[in-house]
């Protein structure tokens, strides 16, 4: 792979974040984005004697983002690699990603046991809604990280020295290393914004399992009824019930781990959140096999 810069870098680092996306995948697997998969390669200089599969390009595609481009999805597949799968298990563990809390997006949550949110924050990015952001992921999780790199370290070690709020440094050989451990705090947990998280089938499970009935209204009136219900259990509790549902939306189980576990780690993020049946994880490991 050449090294490129200016307007090619540009145009390179575009071209990626297009690329490196669920629908985009799905799409080059189903060769329907073919125009778009060859211009990313084309546009990194990777000589034709690197790539003899489309594995091959995946991985050089990859292996420039980690020298050279670091953008959210790096960031998102380093912690389902390192944390979810790394020190966790796909079996025992969920990860969600773009949860909506209170008009933001949260990034990354992690749940074994306790939930755990991660705010990514690449050498692309500011700082200036940070603050804001974590004020809304407190009213509905209790512990709370900022995965950034070098650039934004001394920054958010003084932003955040005196917060229960973590830090973890994604260092330039690709690991996490913990700066800040976060701390439980509990003092912001909302019941309204716990109930806006979950879907209708998780907050009727949560009302039945407490009350053992569901109201009886008309659909106009039927959430407010079940939001009134559900605010007067203990919100320590509610949060322990939602990440309880929560943790049921996990796209991995005991008929596809198999088939989950030989994804090459460029693609592990991609993958888990695209819930792809056998029959799909079958046409993806033909296409990353099939000859370039």
């Amino acid at each position: 792979m050449l090294s490129i810069g200016g307007s090619a870098k540009m145009t390179a680092d575009v071209l990626l974040n297009k690329i490196f996306t669920v629908n985009s995948l799905r799409k080059a697997v189903n060769n329907k984005n073919g125009d778009l998969y060859k211009e990313t390669i084309n546009s990194l200089s990777i000589s034709n004697g690197e790539i003899k599969t489309n594995l091959d390009a995946i991985k050089n595609m990859y292996k420039y983002m980690y020298k050279s481009h670091r953008n959210e999805y790096f960031y998102k597949n380093t912690l389902i690699n390192k944390i979810l799968l790394g020190r966790h298990s796909v079996r025992t563990s969920t990860a969600i990603r773009e949860l909506p809390i209170s008009n933001n997006i949260l990034d990354l949550l992690i749940i074994n046991g306790i939930g755990q949110v991660y705010e990514i924050k690449t050498g692309l990015d500011n700082l200036n809604r940070l603050k804001d952001q974590l004020n809304a992921y407190y009213m509905a999780f209790s512990y709370c990280n900022v995965v950034t790199d070098l650039s934004h370290l001394d920054d958010l070690k003084e932003l955040l020295s005196d917060t229960p709020t973590g830090i973890i440094l994604l260092t330039s050989r690709g690991t996490l290393h913990v700066e800040k451990s976060p701390s439980e705090y509990n003092d912001k947990l909302n019941s309204q914004e716990i109930f806006r998280i979950l879907r209708k089938s998780e907050f009727e499970n949560i009302i039945k399992k407490n009350f053992g009935y569901l109201p009886k209204v008309g659909q106009s009136k039927y959430y407010q009824e079940c939001f009134e219900l559900f605010k007067t259990i203990e919100v320590k509790q509610t949060q322990k019930f939602m990440l309880d549902e929560l943790k049921k939306r996990t796209s991995i189980n005991q008929e596809n781990y198999s088939y989950f576990k030989d994804i090459p780690k460029e693609l592990k993020a991609l993958v888990y959140f695209s819930d792809y049946k056998i029959k799909e994880y079958n046409v993806l490991q033909e296409f990353l096999n099939t000859k370039y």
